[in-house]
């Protein structure tokens, strides 16, 4: 073998030993991917500080630091507008890489049942549910009912004799609408926009019933006001002595969860990543505690079981407001 041959033999050695040295050559850096995430990751909260989204979401972001579960923070955006759906188009159009998620709960439904917007559950890529939170019905404190069998037996006597602070079309309203024909009773309404709204209609006396978050009821019991029945699917530790609507015969929960959400066809690394860091996080002590002292219940629910849960209750979200012709009146253009 001549000079030249041999010489262009060992180049070419050399070559394909530069181009299969892992790390090494164009073939190497032009075929690997770099590990899930390369930048920091965007949450999507669509609405203020300080709510109950808002504040998990962050607490969730802090530990994932703190225990350096992830490579990259985790940013919180607010971005409130049209019952967080503004939020929620923001996640759609974004790239659906791991790097833009939404952390939202089941308004969604009620808005996509009750005709508000047209965001459904099969437009994401659902990560997962992490903990969730239920409400209580209320009375005030010097009421005459001790338990809900005495108010449902009072109305069943007395229908239509007791009022419910409610905002049309909410929670509040869709959850004591379902208790109401499950119980064979009948309420009357008197509006009322938000939590503190209730409040002040309850022990005002323009209203006799309210319904309010776990953490808000505690929040409010000093006022003076007392739990008659739980929504959630069990007993929380911090109220543990308000039985469940199911413990008392009637099949009406409601269990908003902390739902994780992403672009349509978000990466599968990427989400099956998200998903193992957001688990890690609830099932912790620190967290898992927070949710407990919070009236807030910490459980995991992987994404394709999160999103066959969410279709059913959309489902009979629908049913609900079918069923009782609610409609949600629309505000005349100016």
């Amino acid at each position: 073998m001549n000079f030249l041959a041999k010489t262009s033999l060992m180049a070419a050695g050399a070559a394909a030993a530069v181009a299969f040295t892992p790390g090494v050559g164009f073939f190497a850096a032009g075929d690997a991917k770099a590990e899930f995430p390369t930048k920091p990751i965007k949450i999507y909260v669509g609405f203020k500080p300080g709510g109950r989204t808002d504040l998990v979401a962050r607490l969730v972001a802090k530990h994932i630091k703190e225990k350096n579960l992830l490579s990259q923070p985790l940013i919180i955006v607010n971005q409130p507008g049209a019952a967080a759906a503004k939020a929620a188009r923001s996640v759609l159009k974004a790239k659906p890489d791991g790097h833009t998620i939404l952390h939202w709960h089941h308004s969604m439904l009620i808005s996509n049942a009750m005709g508000v917007n047209k965001l459904h559950p099969n437009q994401f890529t659902s990560i997962g549910y992490l903990g969730g939170g239920s409400p209580v019905w209320t009375v005030r404190e010097a009421s005459p009912f001790n338990t809900l069998k005495d108010l449902v037996d009072h109305l069943k006597a007395n229908p239509k004799s007791l009022v419910e602070a409610v905002p049309i079309g909410t929670i509040p309203h869709l959850i004591g609408v379902q208790l109401a024909a499950a119980a064979g009773f009948k309420t009357r309404y008197v509006g009322a926009a938000g939590g503190s709204d209730r409040l002040a209609k309850l022990l005002g006396k323009h209203a006799d019933i309210a319904l309010f978050s776990a953490a808000g009821y505690l929040k409010m019991k000093p006022n003076g006001i007392k739990a008659l029945v739980f929504f959630g699917p069990n007993r929380v530790k911090s109220i543990p002595d308000i039985p469940t609507a199911r413990e008392l015969g009637y099949d009406v929960t409601w269990a908003n969860p902390n739902w994780w959400l992403g672009p349509k066809n978000m990466d599968k690394a990427a989400t099956k990543k998200l998903a193992s860091v957001l688990k890690q996080a609830i099932l912790s002590k620190e967290l898992s505690g927070w949710f407990n002292t919070h009236a807030l219940d910490p459980y995991w629910t992987d994404g394709e079981a999160a999103l066959q849960d969410s279709l059913k209750v959309l489902a009979k979200l629908q049913n609900v407001v079918r069923d009782n012709n609610i409609t949600k009146k629309k505000k005349k253009k100016i």
